[in-house]
């Protein structure tokens, strides 16, 4: 996978001239042309579901009607048209023109139950721990149909991964019609039925932020931070590894600029304390939680769960492996590496990610507009069925009440399953 240090660099030199474009005349029948011949010469099969006079009439339909429109409003029309060939890889970055004074001040979570606010301005503290229901009286099922029209929605973890981010764009609400001006109503629902209602006025001024405070943190969530971590619990016998990131100082020394190789965690060092551990310690139950990992590159983790299977003996108990919403592109190819290698038990939400995807991303720059645009380079076949997600063993979806109480339900299920 392409480094995001990389896109990072390129975003940073590409933004004042990507705010200065509104302001000059983009040539926008040859900006559009260009992207679809480019698409369709660099992408390995970009008319794989989409047939290739549907795409290049639709960009022609962009193009046709550029007139008033500001380059966040076509980059977002253009979205669309790439979202509907169904690679979740090619896109538009339109994300990257989100001004930071139209984000809203809250942090969404998609549970089981519903979105929720984890995550508050102290202006709106009211919010917190309230279940979002609708926005300017528009429902919230209506609010989430016109946002995923920017997706390739694979399957339902895409919306839960992708939505509760995007419902903090007011100019994505805006262009759909779902705001308008300088303030918008959010309706929320709280734990006894009770409806609320708060505006939140624009441009943002960030202050203080506040957070729900869960009795206790569930175990996955204690340190998504962290690159990778582990932690053995004598009385149940089990191993926990978290794996949150396939990436790590040697990853960007080998493949990324080097430039913050000093800043990150050694995963040569990290083996050094998981190893011992497998060879010396009694376990009954090893858990592999990647449930909080969108990629990096494969390899790391490919090596990492060969020299697992090495290590444990013959009569090692079972293996857990957990996966979620943002289990994604290498983290996928992980998640079937252990597949492949052990007999694991699949635990969590379904993927975000298919197991069989395109990746290898590359990325090029309009010329006249300066957007980014990123494609695939090569399609992955993991698994002989071509599956819309990796579906768990055993389904553990997270409540918002259990969220609050500190509970972990799928290592709940790890704990409750039987020693073989």
């Amino acid at each position: 996978m392409k480094v995001k240090s990389t896109l990072a660099l390129l975003i940073l030199l590409l933004l004042p001239e990507l705010s200065a474009q509104t302001e000059e005349v983009i040539d926008w029948d040859y900006e559009i042309d260009l992207l679809a011949r480019e698409l369709a010469e660099k992408h390995p099969n970009l008319f794989f579901s989409t047939d290739s006079a549907w795409f290049f009439h639709a960009m022609r339909q962009v193009a046709s009607e550029t007139t008033n429109k500001s380059l966040f409003q076509i980059s977002i029309e253009l979205q669309q048209v790439l979202a509907a060939m169904g690679d979740a890889q090619t896109q538009i970055n339109y994300h990257f023109l989100v001004e930071k004074s139209q984000i809203l001040p809250l942090e969404y979570y998609w549970f089981e139950d519903g979105i929720f606010i984890l995550k508050a301005d102290k202006a709106y503290e009211a919010l917190l721990g309230k279940k979002l229901t609708a926005i300017n009286d528009v429902p919230i099922e209506v609010v989430i149909d016109s946002l995923a029209t920017l997706l390739v929605v694979d399957n339902q973890s895409v919306l839960k991964n992708k939505i509760p981010r995007m419902l903090t764009w007011f100019q994505v609400l805006e262009h759909f019609g779902i705001t308008s001006g300088e303030e918008l109503s959010l309706t929320v629902e709280s734990s006894t039925g009770e409806a609320l209602s708060r505006t939140i006025y624009l441009p943002v001024e960030l202050g203080e932020m506040l957070a729900v405070q869960p009795s206790a943190m569930p175990l996955g969530w204690q340190d998504r931070k962290s690159f990778f971590r582990e932690q053995y619990f004598e009385n149940e016998h089990l191993y926990y590894i978290q794996y949150n990131r396939c990436w790590s100082r040697e990853s960007e020394e080998d493949y990324g600029s080097g430039a913050s190789a000093l800043f990150m965690p050694s995963f040569k060092e990290f083996e050094k304390e998981v190893f011992p551990v497998l060879k010396k310690k009694k376990i009954d139950k090893l858990v592999f939680d990647i449930r909080f990992n969108k990629g990096g590159h494969a390899s790391q983790g490919t090596e990492f769960i060969r020299k697992i299977s090495k290590a444990l003996p013959k009569d090692h108990g079972d293996i857990f492996v957990l996966v979620g919403r943002v289990t994604s592109a290498s983290a996928i190819i992980n998640t079937v590496d252990f597949m492949k290698s052990e007999k694991v038990i699949l635990v969590g939400e379904e993927t975000s990610g298919k197991p069989n995807h395109f990746g290898e991303v590359n990325r090029f720059v309009l010329p006249e507009s300066r957007l980014i645009v990123s494609y695939p380079t090569r399609y992955f076949t993991l698994l002989d069925e071509d599956l819309p997600a990796i579906i768990p063993d055993v389904l553990t979806p997270l409540g918002f009440d259990q969220y609050m109480k500190g509970i972990d339900p799928a290592m709940e299920a790890v704990s409750l399953s039987p020693l073989p």
